[in-house]
């Protein structure tokens, strides 16, 4: 797999300085080819100690990680392959003179390894209660000690995060270095990778939140992230944040050889922490594969795929664009524009109309429970669909404001986050429906639940237009460096910690209520939660790169989907008797300020240039 991933990373390499020759003459040549010689000293000494981490790695599950134990199934060999795997690719990469690409890998493993290492200390506080069917099984409640393989595997994470730290600036190029030119030089790749890498590290995090395998052993329990052990939750939600920051990252580094090298680094550090639980899963007869998992598999290979892809090849273009090519996005503009008003306008006839009526069935025989529900004659309420009355008005309020164009830059990035505020009030909607309609066949779906479909249809076409919208902009004004307000940092990281509480948390408390959630209850309405955490999540970290005017409408927009999640309590609280606010409406409120008063930080504080 490393030759592969080396050979295409280098025709790559080639393809995108033939491109870059052919169209800008006058930049000098910048050698993509380094010798060892050429190599930062920086770059070995990394090298050399993600080597010694990932022979600890291998090491650990040979030696044992708890005395007495064993795991599951025949794991050892596949452990030490998936340990020395992303180092391998490395030393591939540095052996054919893709020294950044080398350090890029580096970077992306080592960003999941402080996650990686909390997870593995879970097999020292509590063994007992430790979800890894790959490295041990437990068969008894007696009083169990980590042994020498549990260090050597915490000792393996921890070199492995020290080995990307090192190269995280530059792979340690001193200035005027044929590599620290390589770094310098801007491949107009940015859409390729920021693009790619959001979609697919995206998914790669909602698969990683979702349990691998569940268990039939009362001695194994099935990996609960927010409800099992605190150091394994703590260290599995650490891995599935890097994952989208890493991803992040690599989008919006200036060199595009060491953001693929990022995005190869953490796409194979997300097979090394999934595939041993999900192969768990499939060997073992009492475990389970949990199917939702294989959404950070498929993730996986997706980031993957996009660092290897061929630079500047796009089948669906007819002609190469240069770099004096300047397009107008405002037509783009018009198309999402459009699309979020129908989306709204949708959302509101959705809401206007009943989700599911109660009628007798004409195809089934009445069962006694439908003969009850009938003869009540009661039409069930449903506050499910009340969400989408403030989720829908906001599209329609951005839509019709990205359709003027002296503004229509300026407002693009707040509906590039606020679209998700319709999937996530319909996708709450239907699941209403889902549990209605399992009840009884005397109830079955409205024209509530038809328009809830067509008003998310709408919004994911308005989010796909606004994203071609952001590219053109991109790549017409940012050939300059990126600006970086350093002062935004600590409002920023308050605001995604209080977005993870507000829609990880329920918003609404009662007796005999329980509300679907991102960690446990999943149901339908659980995949909107995760997409409105990981969009609002997203868009705070982008704004801190983001030009001021920008930054502040991406934070606004970000402000109002955290919004609509504050109103589920205000909106739906008379589904359960005497409910009250829960901690999930407190967190919103305070994601809330925290995102304002990033936003107006962003307008005040001139971000420097690097």
């Amino acid at each position: 797999m490393g030759l592969v991933v080396v050979t295409l990373l280098g025709s790559s390499a080639m393809s995108s300085r033939t491109r870059s020759s052919e169209n800008q003459a006058s930049v000098t040549a910048v050698p993509t080819r380094f010798g060892w010689a050429e190599v930062p000293v920086l770059l070995k000494v990394a090298v050399a100690v993600a080597l010694c981490g990932a022979v600890l790695l291998a090491a650990g599950p040979l030696v044992g990680v708890i005395p007495g134990t064993a795991p599951a199934y025949g794991s050892s060999a596949f452990l030490v392959v998936l340990a020395v795997l992303p180092v391998a690719v490395a030393i591939g990469l540095l052996a054919a003179g893709r020294a950044v690409g080398a350090a890029g890998v580096l970077v992306g493993a080592g960003l999941l390894g402080l996650g990686r290492a909390l997870n593995d200390l879970q097999l020292v506080v509590g063994p007992l209660t430790a979800a890894r069917p790959e490295l041990l099984v437990v068969k008894s409640l007696a009083p169990l000690t980590a042994g020498i393989g549990t260090w050597l595997l915490v000792a393996g994470e921890a070199l492995t995060l020290v080995a990307g730290l090192l190269v995280a600036n530059r792979a340690g190029a001193q200035p005027g270095s044929e590599v620290f030119a390589e770094f310098e030089e801007d491949g107009g790749q940015r859409r390729l990778l920021l693009g790619g890498g959001l979609t697919f590290g995206g998914l790669a995090t909602l698969g990683l939140l979702m349990p691998a395998f569940s268990s039939d052993n009362a001695f194994l329990l099935s990996p609960d992230l927010m409800n099992g052990p605190g150091m394994a939750a703590a260290g599995g939600l650490l891995v599935a944040v890097t994952v989208m920051l890493g991803c992040l990252f690599a989008g919006t580094s200036r060199s595009p050889r060491f953001g693929r090298g990022v995005l190869l680094g953490v796409g194979l550090g997300v097979l090394v922490v999934l595939l041993p639980l999900q192969i768990a899963g499939a060997e073992v007869g009492w475990l389970h594969t949990d199917g939702r998992s294989y959404m950070a598999t498929a993730g996986a290979i997706g980031l993957i795929g996009t660092s290897v892809w061929p630079a500047g090849y796009a089948p669906w273009r007819r002609r190469e664009h240069t770099a004096d090519d300047v397009t107008d996005p405002y037509p783009m503009h018009v198309v999402a524009g459009v699309l979020a008003v129908l989306a709204g306008l949708s959302g509101l006839i959705a809401r206007a109309n009943d989700l599911f009526v109660v009628e007798a069935p004409t195809d089934k025989p009445i069962t006694p429970n439908d003969a009850v529900i009938l003869l009540s004659g009661v039409q069930p309420e449903s506050y499910a669909n009340r969400l989408l009355l403030p989720a829908s008005l906001l599209l329609v309020v951005l839509g019709a404001l990205l359709l003027v164009k002296p503004i229509s830059g300026v407002v693009r990035p707040a509906l590039s986050v606020g679209w998700v505020t319709v999937p996530f009030a319909s996708l709450t909607a239907l699941d209403a429906v889902i549990t209605a309609t399992s009840t009884s066949t005397a109830i079955r779906a409205a024209g509530g639940a038809v328009w809830s479909v067509i008003a998310m249809v709408f919004a994911f076409a308005a989010a796909l237009f606004t994203g071609f919208a952001g590219g053109i902009e991109r790549d017409t004004v940012e050939r300059t460096d990126r600006p970086t307000n350093i002062v935004l940092a600590a409002p920023i990281a308050g605001a995604v910690l209080f977005g993870i509480g507000a829609f990880g948390l329920p918003t609404m408390r009662a007796k005999d209520y329980v509300a679907p959630g991102i960690w446990q209850n999943l149901q339908l309405a659980s995949w909107g939660l995760g997409l409105a955490m990981v969009s609002v999540v997203v868009a705070a970290v982008i704004a801190g790169r983001a030009r001021p005017a920008r930054a502040a409408m991406l934070l606004f927009g970000a402000a109002a989907v955290v919004g609509v999640r504050a109103l589920e309590f205000p909106l739906t609280s008379g589904r359960a008797v005497d409910a009250t606010a829960g901690a999930g409406t407190w967190l919103s409120i305070a994601c809330i300020a925290a995102l304002v008063i990033s936003a107006f930080v962003a307008l005040a504080v001139k971000p420097d240039r690097r």
